[in-house]
């Protein structure tokens, strides 16, 4: 499941350590105003695409070439955009749709902008709740269709015979799934009930009304709409359901649902909703890829209810932190590879996986390149899902309350594919985490979580996270971001917390102050720390307790020692890490502790990788072959987003290339300001 809201509440002390050491209401369109360019001709002046999230064939990769590592150094702000709407995290890549680009707020509002300028086309805000939800306000892009059935032209604007030829579609965190005019954000109202659907029916009753949101993007396979959702971290077994549903482009009617309960799953005396989906079971909460030609797509899934303790009942991991392939216009299941079996560190898959056509021992190969929070990458064949690079069955741990309930082997791609740092004791200055790692266990990647505290690097915040990786399918090279931040888990038995305070929490009919009293209460019997996250696990035998590691003195210095981040590329034919460095320059001018980030790189094919930062307000450029810092410029706010890059023809003619990011900083790092810029820079 996502990272986890809860704030990094020290790190903002690094640098003195450091140093020291309605619907039609909802669009707020001026119609009569509104100067929609003519579609041919906004099309026709972009001379690339970025079609979704993560880009052509979610690769993060861009050919256009007009930006190269002799130029960069030229690179300027071109213009900016604000949204109107900052919130916590602003997580946002825009698309290019209609000849439009297309940007999202945290809460919901979709601004298109003229690609060249930045100016404002059109608006539209669904109004959602500006409330906290579990895993915070955010909305990483939308996703578009065409309609190849329709006449190319669009009639002019105030005319509806052809209106919502193209469409937007945008997965809300209240749960709805909007379906907008791209070129006007005008509602398709013959979508859904009056241009959108309510995710949250039947998915199960819901313990307050933000446990079930969608923070990703729905995508597009032919003519059906896809999406997924994100629930509520370790709460309890029979938390909503993370069915994956496909719904018709123009009407919105149901066309699959892919429940991911094991196949053996009896629906007779299983926890099943309203509607008949498992409860408990493990969702996408990430995004999805799609192959077109191929009517495939790929769903990287989280971990069943609740992440670190989940009996009694069925196993429900099945499905769980794997890529499953289902076939786009049916639902039905191709193929799922697991990246971790039996899952009980919270190392679910958390990013959109690329896919790319590589030259492997001289022959073309359909891949499938899925990044993971244990810092592992796997290649696959996104036809049937077969490893194309070696995968090695490897025996790990088995000990504790969870004995029984691990595997006793684990896969591991080869050494070049791993990129994470491992935990290694007496790694902090001064040795202030020392009594720390003696109390807690420090061992190999998958040590069991137990009643002991136990340090995990990669932790539940992952390696890769969420921005995924980048991929030169030409060159065979991937690049990527690399996460060095340690965390701290433990089981909390249950057995002497009072239960009637769980039976308060979970009573959806009383009033949410006292359900809120009773979980206070409930945490204070467990006697952890404010700054530690609680997980209450109802249901199951164990809560979890868990915060990231800093030493116990002073409680500011990670322990797990500095980088806190680091970029590198790795070369797929020679399956070697072709170089690696600490990101950024925090803090400046005394020397470089590396950057956490969840945003995704940006490579072109000129061999610039770009990539924002969590700690920093600044993009970076980096050389793609030997990893030397380029360009850095300041943003507004940290940029810890992916960005993108497009191609657009100006007034004379003249094509333009742009890097885009949204710049609106992430509040669980109180380095990292709350803002809501979207930056575009080209060459001066």
């Amino acid at each position: 499941m996502p990272v986890s809201a809860v704030r990094l509440t020290k790190l903002h002390c690094i640098a003195t350590i450091v140093i020291a050491l309605v619907l039609s209401s909802c669009s707020t369109t001026d119609f009569a105003a509104l100067q929609v360019p003519d579609e041919t001709e906004a099309t026709a002046r972009v001379t690339s695409p970025w079609p979704s999230h993560a880009g052509p064939g979610s690769a993060r990769f861009t050919d256009v070439a007009l930006i190269s590592k002799e130029n960069v150094q030229r690179l300027k702000p071109a213009w900016t955009f604000r949204t109107g709407d900052a919130n916590e995290i602003f997580q946002n890549t825009p698309i290019l749709a209609s000849g439009l680009l297309v940007v999202c707020s945290p809460f919901n509002k979709v601004s298109a902008l003229d690609p060249l300028t930045g100016a404002q086309v059109w608006t539209y805000d669904p109004e959602i709740a500006r409330v906290r939800y579990p895993n915070l306000a955010n909305c990483r892009a939308l996703a578009q269709w065409s309609d190849s059935e329709a006449a190319t032209q669009l009639e002019p604007i105030g005319q509806t015979v052809n209106a919502c030829v193209n469409r937007l579609f945008m997965a809300t965190n209240d749960a709805r799934l909007i379906s907008l005019d791209g070129l006007t954000g005008m509602v398709c109202a013959e979508f859904g009930s009056g241009g959108e659907i309510d995710l949250k029916a039947g998915v199960g009753q819901l313990s307050w009304a933000q446990e079930y949101q969608v923070s990703s993007p729905p995508a597009v396979v032919g003519d059906v709409v896809v999406v997924g959702s994100a629930v509520a971290d370790n709460q309890r077994i029979d938390a909503p359901s993370g069915v994956v549903r496909g719904y018709d482009v123009r009407s919105g009617k149901l066309v699959w649902a892919f429940d991911l309960a094991p196949p053996d799953f009896d629906y007779a005396t299983g926890l099943v909703s309203e509607a008949g989906y498992a409860l408990g079971t493990p969702n996408v909460w990430s995004g999805f890829a799609v192959d077109q030609p191929r009517d495939m797509v790929f769903l990287p899934t989280g971990n069943p209810a609740p992440d670190y303790a989940r009996n009694p009942g069925p196993d429900m991991a099945h499905y769980g932190s794997s890529v499953v392939a289902l076939r786009g216009s049916t639902g039905e299941l191709i193929w799922h590879f697991k990246t971790v079996e039996r899952d009980f560190w919270d190392f679910d898959v958390p990013s959109i996986p690329s896919l790319v056509d590589l030259q492997l021992a001289g022959r073309s190969v359909p891949a499938l390149i899925q990044s993971t929070k244990m810092g592992f990458i796997f290649l696959l064949n996104r036809e049937t899902g077969e490893p194309v690079i070696e995968v090695e069955r490897r025996e790990v741990l088995r000990f504790g309350p969870l004995k029984d309930q691990l595997s006793p082997t684990q896969p591991f791609p080869p050494a070049a594919f791993q990129v994470s740092r491992r935990y290694e004791k007496g790694r902090s200055p001064m040795g202030l985490c020392s009594s720390m790692e003696e109390e807690s266990q420090v061992g190999e990647i998958y040590t069991p979580i137990t009643e002991q505290w136990t340090i995990g690097l990669p932790s539940n915040m992952g390696a890769t996270n969420w921005g995924g990786v980048a991929v030169d399918a030409q060159r065979g090279l991937i690049a990527l971001h690399s996460n060095n931040l340690a965390y701290r888990t433990k089981l909390l038995d249950k057995s002497n917390a009072p239960s009637q305070l769980l039976e308060t929490m979970g009573d959806v009919d009383r009033p949410i102050a006292e359900r809120r009293a009773a979980y206070e209460a409930y945490r204070a019997s467990f006697e952890i720390g404010d700054d530690v996250e609680l997980g209450v696990q109802a249901g199951a035998d164990y809560a979890m307790a868990r915060h990231v590691a800093f030493d116990p003195y002073l409680g500011l210095v990670p322990c797990g020692g500095f980088p806190l981040g680091e970029v590198m590329v790795i070369d797929i034919n020679e399956q070697r890490q072709q170089w690696r460095r600490p990101h950024g320059n925090f803090p400046a001018k005394v020397f470089s502790i590396g950057s956490p980030q969840n945003g995704g790189p940006l490579l072109t094919t000129t061999g610039v990788f770009f990539l924002g930062s969590l700690f920093e307000s600044k993009l970076f450029a980096y050389d793609v072959d030997n990893g030397e810092l380029l360009w850095q410029h300041a943003l507004p706010a940290p940029g810890n987003a992916t960005p993108m890059s497009y191609a657009v023809k100006d007034d004379e003619g003249n094509a333009k290339q742009f890097v885009v990011i949204a710049a609106g900083g992430d509040t669980r790092s109180p380095l990292s300001a709350s803002s809501d810029y979207i930056v575009a820079f080209a060459i001066d």
